[in-house]
């Protein structure tokens, strides 16, 4: 007789409450947000009053307002300063200031800020700020773009950064060296493959998602994760700078997402709840760590939700999850995640080496090089699986670089990375729909349903020697240069439009609607089999 498990009524409170206790606690832990400002009595009466975007720290703040009110004494020695302060926020009114919004006032854009100049004579204010401007023009760090009141007031584009070949030159080696350590380790998993068997191992033919013709090790996400460990020592070593340090705060940050998928694999108890919340938990520490919080998506009326923090902090969690989940899903064939991973994080890898962002672009040659390095044993042959816990990493990793990109330059439209991962993120939602409205069960409930399932299918409709663990060996490894075309497509556009989002979601939308009528052309020529 079988016995039925019946799932917890209370596992959805549980997932939803723990949610709310984590937002909760990155949000008072990261502390509020410090704006500088100084006001400025200058001659004729004229109070010139500066805001700068706010910083997390009250000590740089302070700094900040040192700073501004030093260049004031120079450049004005008969100005005298009222005011000198940090203002712990997020107020809105300082929001309204620094945002793209219409003022009543003459104001000057600056980089980090913006001037605002009051005096009684509108006239004599607006030529006040239009004097600034002439003044500065020559000078790019510091230039204050003038605009009048009821203007629109865009942002600036910073200077364009100098890339540099010292930084190119060390991402190259750093390349070098992850993926040479994912590989030797690699080896001593497929080596010592019957030490570790007994737990290791992911069976063959034991449920409607394994392709696979042999017993395999699915442990391969413990190579990734050592050969990032080993490259964060040596650039903490070799590398004196913020970068190193950052890139040890990003594996720090990494670390709830990888356990939980590794002990999946070695253990099979942990839940997909359990490693989503362990993910979100991981995007959380991002939060702190490295103020990896979404700042926009440059959606209409959603991004002045993203401007409330704790609603901010909570859809970032969200969607790190999403997207390392997704990266889970499509882990099905070999070769497949980690080769669309890999053109993912070179085409952002280019356009980090654009605006200059040492940090990201290291990050995403080392992962580069780790998937490389375990892709050595992967494909064709598959002799060894990526698992949950390089699953769950990677997705973390790629949602992680992805915020921190837009956070860290304004001038990335946040569509240049959605467009990088459409193909895991609508493989997942239409994964979700498929299951939850056409056949009516559970979201969560595994299939042999994906796109690249299909594709192996129709593919397989083809031979007759099917049960043939060669053929069966190949057939898999046939399927994932179809996904790394669809992924090539995304990149190529990415990287052409990184800055412009209309096309960006253009594109997007073609994706998805050409993926659907793939799909459908495809799964009405296969069997499907029994979920």
């Amino acid at each position: 007789m079988t016995t039925v498990q019946r799932k917890n009524p209370y596992t959805p409170i549980a997932i939803a409450a723990t949610f709310v206790v984590i937002v909760a606690a990155t949000y008072l832990l990261r502390g509020g947000a410090y704006y500088p400002h100084v006001i400025v009595e200058a001659r004729k009466n004229v109070t010139i009053e500066f805001v700068q975007q706010s910083l997390p720290k009250n000590e740089d703040c302070r700094a900040a307002v040192a700073t501004v009110a030093q260049a004031v004494r120079v450049s004005c020695p008969m100005c005298r300063i009222a005011l000198q302060e940090c203002s712990a926020g997020p107020l809105p009114e300082y929001e309204t200031l620094l945002s793209e919004e219409p003022i009543t006032t003459p104001s000057s854009r600056l980089l980090k800020g913006v001037v605002i100049y009051h005096w009684e004579d509108g006239a004599l204010a607006l030529a006040a700020c239009r004097e600034a401007e002439r003044v500065s023009a020559s000078n790019t760090e510091t230039r204050a773009i003038c605009y009048p009141p009821n203007a629109r007031r865009p942002l600036l584009a910073p200077p364009a950064p100098r890339i540099d070949p010292h930084q190119v030159f060390l991402g190259v080696l750093i390349l070098l060296f992850t993926a040479a350590v994912s590989a030797f380790i690699g080896y001593l998993i497929v080596r010592y493959d019957a030490v570790h068997a007994r737990w290791s191992h992911d069976p063959a033919h034991t449920g409607p998602q394994k392709f696979h013709a042999r017993p395999t090790p699915r442990i391969g996400g413990l190579g990734v994760m050592a050969s990032l460990f080993v490259s964060g020592a040596v650039l903490l070593v070799t590398e004196q700078s913020a970068s190193g340090e950052q890139f040890g705060y990003l594996l720090l940050a990494s670390l709830p997402a990888f356990l939980g998928g590794i002990t999946e694999d070695v253990t099979k108890t942990v839940s997909v709840g359990a490693r989503l919340m362990l993910t979100m938990l991981a995007a959380a520490i991002g939060v702190l760590l490295l103020g990896a919080v979404i700042p926009r998506l440059d959606v209409p009326g959603f991004d002045v939700l993203l401007k409330w923090i704790p609603f901010g902090i909570a859809f970032t969690m969200f969607a790190v999850g999403g997207v390392a989940n997704s990266i889970n899903i499509i882990d099905g064939y070999n070769g497949l995640a980690a080769g669309c991973a890999v053109i993912v994080l070179a085409a952002m890898a280019g356009v980090l080496g654009i605006v200059g962002d040492a940090f990201l672009m290291t990050s995403a040659l080392a992962m580069t090089g780790a998937l490389l390095g375990f892709l050595a044993w992967n494909y064709p042959k598959g002799k060894i699986f990526l698992g949950d816990g390089g699953a769950y990493l990677l997705g973390f990793w790629l949602a992680e670089l992805s915020v921190l990109l837009v956070v860290r330059h304004p001038e990335v439209s946040p569509w240049f990375p959605m467009l990088l991962l459409v193909y895991p993120i609508s493989e997942t939602l239409f994964s979700m729909f498929r299951r939850k409205v056409v056949h009516g069960v559970s979201p969560g409930q595994p299939d042999r349903m994906h796109m690249h399932q299909v594709i192996y299918m129709h593919l397989a409709q083809t031979r007759e020697d099917i049960t043939d663990p060669s053929t069966i060996t190949r057939l898999n490894s046939i399927v994932a240069p179809y996904a790394w075309l669809m992924t090539l497509y995304c990149a190529v556009l990415a990287m052409v439009f990184w800055k412009e989002t209309q096309w960006l979601v253009l594109a997007s939308i073609i994706f998805c609607v050409v993926y659907f009528l793939l799909y459908w052309r495809m799964s009405s020529g296969v069997m499907r089999a029994p979920d």
